[in-house]
């Protein structure tokens, strides 16, 4: 199972020119099942999202380019030159859960391509049934790490249709994580 993870100031996806769900500040997951995923898979891949720690602190400062290109050509040092991913890692201590975000999750059979001869191939992708029921599997565990009272947090795509997805980028930050 795979999921690809960005970081959103806002998100939504329509339905034949409806929006369905929508979001403010969170994660876009797109998420794809693959023939052979169980349950476990679910489980492994939900507690990662649910725990991702990619939002920052509320002390954490954050530099423009306009801002880091001022200190580079002073001299000076900015969290955007050297070191960067490591400050990026130390400001980095908040999950979905910890800023009380919200999460979009769409399956993707897309994720699970393997192209050759510049034609993409889908068949390491799951049947839609089992598809579905894994997706739904990882949707109810989200929920599930938000709590009860906060159940509402996980918004859904429509399974199987074809959608229309919006988002506003925070970042930008894309994640991809694997069950295995």
């Amino acid at each position: 199972m795979r999921a690809v993870i960005q970081r959103v100031r806002s998100a939504s996806v329509a339905v034949d020119g409806t929006i369905v769900s929508a979001i403010s500040r969170g994660l876009v997951v797109l998420v794809g099942v693959e023939i052979g995923d169980t349950t476990a898979d679910c489980d492994t891949l939900a507690s990662k999202i649910a725990n991702l720690k990619i939002f920052p602190s509320a002390t954490s400062t954050i530099v423009t380019s306009s801002e880091s290109e001022s200190a580079a050509s002073s001299g000076s040092s900015t969290p955007l030159d050297g070191g960067e991913s490591t400050r990026l890692e130390k400001q980095w201590n908040r999950s979905v859960i910890s800023i009380d975000g919200e999460i979009l999750c769409i399956s993707q059979f897309t994720l699970l391509a393997s192209v050759k001869k510049n034609k993409p191939s889908f068949h390491h992708a799951e049947r839609p049934v089992a598809a579905n029921e894994l997706y739904e599997r990882v949707m109810d565990k989200l929920r599930s790490a938000f709590g009860e009272s906060k159940d509402d947090k996980v918004k859904p795509g429509v399974f199987g249709a074809y959608m229309q997805v919006s988002l506003v980028n925070d970042g930008p930050v894309t994640i991809e994580l694997a069950s295995r």
